[in-house]
């Protein structure tokens, strides 16, 4: 039986058990209805607490997790890009080569680029050929801010809401208005069967040169924009599509963009708390699903000399211990030059998965990344426990957010994507913010 029957019937097995509580509880027996016969009795079935119902979630993950091989695991912890296909053509559907890839290395996600998305109907056919080849079902992650940041929004084809910019949205400082900016993105990005947006940016825009940031972000007042990153978060995480709160610690006063080279912020740690780190605090406080690490060097604040992707004081001690976050650690791209410049794929994935990472995003080679986790897990440098407990947070995430049902939407995307009433709150969002 393929695995992924297996995750569907422990599904359906925590929502038997949830709904049974349930009505146990709330439908008791009619008053004249007879009185047993039997003298055996039962105790009542307890209501669902959050405690009871997440330790049954704990249950069907660990039993997932005891099920898998050591290689299937080591997948799962990858995020891959597949821009071309094997004739360098831009990806629009599943050929053989990427199929195999697939069914190789199992891993845990897929995040798709311009490159792949056409029309609705390809996007759509790409993202469910996809699942349907994965033992586990995948997150299918984009990139999908708003303003220029927008993978499905900025093709006209897709005929999809254009939601404004970060920075528009907090010119027009409405609480409420972000999170139906967020409840669109997600509505529009679920009905096409993504589940996963690298979004929203949470970084504070305090330099005006800033050459990567810019108008991503909500704006330079660090309590706006935390108030921004929390309800667009919430709106999106409302339609079941995770969100990455991205660039940790902040990637908001750089003069240099890390997509070329190494980057330095000479911060202090009372700095960081005091501006760049506010955003993040409110959105992990509000339940985002994942955070995404910037590879950017703190000088001042590390001892290490590496850049936070790869730093364990900064994904550890600040990320994990001081702000609390106990859901996905996601690296930003390792393709990148801050990073492939520096480090093998090998290196630098066991470097950030031995910092605190989760999950590792678009390393430059798949295959070295992979046997680099491999090996390191078998000759001991990382623990299997420390891999599970990675896969723990991975598949609470999945289970959280119904991907492990690997249902295809219900909604028509050709109806959700850019309906009028999206369109109506965009507008209202462009008046309150002057545009």
């Amino acid at each position: 039986m393929k695995k992924i029957f297996k995750i569907l019937i422990m599904t359906l097995l925590l929502n038997v058990a949830y709904v049974g509580c349930n009505h146990n509880a709330n439908n008791p027996p009619p008053a004249n209805s007879p009185e047993p016969t039997s003298t055996i009795t039962t105790p009542p079935t307890p209501l669902p607490t959050e405690e009871n119902l997440e330790e049954q979630q704990l249950r069907i993950v660990d039993h997932l997790i005891d099920s898998m091989t050591l290689e299937e695991k080591v997948g799962q912890i990858f995020i891959v890009a597949f821009r071309k296909g094997s004739l360098s053509q831009s990806l629009k559907v599943l050929d053989n080569h990427t199929k195999q890839q697939i069914q190789d290395f199992n891993p845990g996600g897929v995040i798709l680029f311009s490159e792949n998305i056409d029309t609705i109907p390809q996007t759509q056919k790409l993202i469910q050929d996809m699942q349907e080849i994965s033992n586990i079902p995948m997150f299918i992650a984009v990139d999908e801010e708003g303003g220029r940041i927008a993978r499905v929004g900025n093709n006209k084809k897709m005929h999809s809401t254009k939601i404004p910019s970060a920075h528009i949205i907090g010119l027009a400082n409405d609480p409420e208005l972000a999170y139906q900016a967020g409840t669109i993105l997600g509505a529009e990005l679920s009905s096409l069967g993504f589940n996963m947006n690298f979004a929203p940016v949470a970084d504070v825009n305090t330099n005006p040169d800033n050459p990567v940031i810019g108008d991503r972000s909500f704006g330079s007042d660090p309590y706006n924009v935390a108030i921004m990153v929390q309800e667009t978060s919430k709106g999106m995480q409302a339609q079941n599509v995770c969100t990455v709160l991205k660039h940790f610690p902040g990637h908001g006063d750089t003069s240099y963009d890390s997509h070329f080279g190494q980057v330095v912020i000479n911060h202090d740690i009372e700095r960081l708390r005091k501006i760049e780190l506010i955003p993040f605090k409110k959105g992990i406080l509000s339940g985002a699903d994942g955070v995404m690490t910037a590879h950017i060097k703190l000088p001042n604040i590390t001892s290490d000399d590496l850049p936070a992707t790869l730093s364990k004081e900064i994904l550890t001690g600040l990320l994990r211990d001081e702000l609390n976050h106990e859901k996905l650690i996601i690296t930003d791209a390792m393709e990148m030059k801050a990073i492939s410049s520096y480090w093998s794929s090998s290196e630098a994935s066991v470097m950030a998965f031995k910092a605190g990472a989760d999950i590792i995003l678009m390393p430059a080679s798949l295959d070295e990344a992979y046997n680099g986790i491999l090996e390191a897990v078998k000759n001991g440098e990382i623990t299997e426990e420390r891999l599970n407990e990675s896969l723990r947070r991975i598949f609470m995430v999945k289970l959280e957010r119904n991907i492990l049902e690997n249902k295809e939407s219900s909604v028509d995307p050709e109806k959700v994507l850019g309906k009028q009433e999206h369109l109506d709150i965009v507008e209202k969002i462009r008046q309150k913010a002057g545009q």
